[in-house]
């Protein structure tokens, strides 16, 4: 199980060729660590999982593993649309130094619970290390409810879920399905609410161009300044907000080489930024005080 704290979805760093800019990327891993990261995730939303060449899928593993060393969890973003597909990446994850592997249900073909709950036990099958399950219902139009998960729980490796559905994480926070089961918060825009209520993992993207700032919440939330906490967050969502409303993959990429993170970390045929996207990236970050 994971420490308590906030996890990071990595961004991935492209070159034009769309090969993974590794000194890049192991910067924003050892910055995470220090900041107080207890965990990483690779290849995940916004580390562009679907979007990364396969042929970087094992170096990109090894790099960031490298750099980790065990001083935080690593997990390795593994979704794909066929149990075949899934299979060549968990097989790279079983080789590698990674704590564990992520997956969505397939976001491709729509279909109902029993087929899911069949591609996530089969998949589970396919790797020793410890699974986790990645509720994204914008982008995968599946659902993964309770009532599939007590299903699944008889799978001995299915070690978690990442959520941003506050009611189902809060129900599996107290009344714990399996002792051994982490649930992990993904709903930034409730993680000091959450936290109340004793949801203590969370997870963003957000967080890589934000280090300094999540840092801040996580030590007001370890001295029990939850005011501090709250407000920092309510700074941190403006900036994100703000950076939406001119792009988030432009003003995120932009942010991370403000940041000192070379690279795109944008999908390869997302515009530009504008310059009202620059300004207003530039002034967020520096008001959060990260550059």
């Amino acid at each position: 199980m994971f420490k308590e704290g906030f996890l990071t979805a990595m961004g991935t760093p492209l070159d034009p060729s769309g090969a993974v800019m590794m000194e890049s990327l192991q910067k924003q891993a050892e910055d995470q660590i220090n900041a107080g990261a207890v965990g990483l995730l690779l290849f995940g939303t916004m580390g562009m999982g679907g979007c990364v060449k396969n042929s970087e899928y094992r170096k990109t593993l090894k790099a960031v593993a490298d750099v980790v060393g065990g001083r935080c969890a690593l997990l390795a973003g593994a979704s794909e649309n066929s149990l075949a597909r899934v299979a060549e990446k968990l097989a790279v994850c079983s080789e590698e130094d990674v704590d564990g592997v992520v997956l969505t249900p397939p976001y491709y073909f729509k279909t109902g619970e029993a087929n899911l709950i069949r591609f996530f036990e089969k998949a589970a099958s396919m790797t020793p290390k410890d699974f986790y399950l990645y509720d994204h219902e914008p982008i995968t139009k599946h659902k993964i409810t309770l009532n599939m998960l007590q299903k699944l729980m008889g799978v001995p490796n299915l070690k978690g879920i990442k959520s941003g559905d506050f009611v189902l994480i809060k129900h599996l926070t107290n009344h714990p399905e399996r002792e051994d089961f982490t649930p992990i918060f993904s709903g930034s825009d409730l993680f000091d609410a959450a936290y109340g209520y004793g949801v203590k993992r969370y997870l963003d993207g957000i967080f890589a161009c934000m280090p300094k700032s999540i840092s801040k919440v996580q030590k007001c939330f370890d001295r029990g300044d939850f005011e501090g906490a709250k407000t920092t967050l309510h700074e941190m969502m403006q900036v994100r907000d703000e950076m939406i409303r001119f792009g988030i993959w432009p003003t995120f990429s932009y942010g991370m080489n403000l940041l000192g993170y070379p690279g795109n970390f944008a999908p390869d045929y997302e515009l530009g930024i504008t310059a009202e996207g620059k300004k207003a990236t530039e002034a967020g970050l520096a008001r959060l005080g990260e550059r």
